[in-house]
């Protein structure tokens, strides 16, 4: 099964998981042996955002078989997340939009970040969204924006974390183009509810390395859906149509 990795991150992350820096080294170690064919990569660092993104394409040429990028965006600077974006968007390797409100400390609905959204839907990137953090990262306030930016796919990472995972649903119901990752979320009925509610074509699967485990992510998969090309849209399919893999 074509199994792709759509949420990912390098870095340290002292004072959340030890083990020092994790490079992109130790990620496709993780992959080979967990037989994953590659994945996408966010770098977060909402101070130097442009640095962030250069690292993110440094490691996709040095990988690249195996890695394409989100382009990092704050929007508390509009103009230079604009900016930003146009400046990515002239490498190929970045194929989607990450955002993460509760990092960043920011309300996603705010209509003073609307012209960053409008660039992105301008440039027809997708958006991983971080989602189940409050307050500022629930899947009805990213639900506005996704309703309000309806050309492209707005994907509420971890399906929310526990405690808001059910947030999800009606969520999706606002706005037909939101979609969810399997990353960090563990409750594996409530995962198979939304496939039979709303179809695996709106799910994806990432591990969020390093803060989990890419195995003990891809096992997941497994018990996901009924059929073989549920399994199979979840894995890697709708990840390769999404993101233009």
């Amino acid at each position: 099964m074509k199994t792709i990795d759509m949420h990912t991150h390098t870095g340290d992350f002292a004072g959340f998981i030890p083990g020092g820096y994790h490079s992109a080294e130790e990620l496709v170690a993780n992959w080979d042996a967990s037989g994953i064919e590659r994945g996408l990569i966010s770098i977060l660092d909402p101070h130097h955002v442009s640095a962030a993104n250069d690292a993110a394409r440094a490691t996709c040429e040095q990988f690249s078989d195996r890695f394409k990028a989100y382009v990092y965006l704050n929007p508390h600077d509009v103009e230079g997340s604009i900016a930003e974006l146009e400046r990515c968007r002239a490498h190929d390797c970045f194929r989607g939009v990450k955002l993460h409100p509760s990092n960043d400390v920011y309300y996603p609905f705010y209509e003073g970040y609307y012209p960053v959204y409008e660039a992105i839907e301008k440039a027809g990137l997708p958006v991983l969204w971080h989602s189940g953090t409050s307050p500022y990262s629930h899947p009805l306030q990213i639900a506005v924006v996704a309703r309000d930016f309806p050309a492209i796919p707005h994907v509420l990472a971890h399906f929310a974390l526990a405690d808001l995972t059910w947030e999800c649903f009606p969520a999706a119901k606002i706005a037909p183009n939101i979609m969810v990752d399997t990353s960090a979320n563990p409750i594996i009925p409530v995962l198979n509810e939304w496939i039979e509610r709303f179809g695996a074509e709106r799910m994806m699967w990432g591990s969020d390395f390093p803060f989990y485990d890419v195995e003990y992510e891809r096992q997941k998969i497994a018990h996901l859906g009924s059929r073989d090309a549920e399994r199979e849209l979840i894995a890697g399919g709708n990840a390769e149509r999404v993101f233009s893999l």
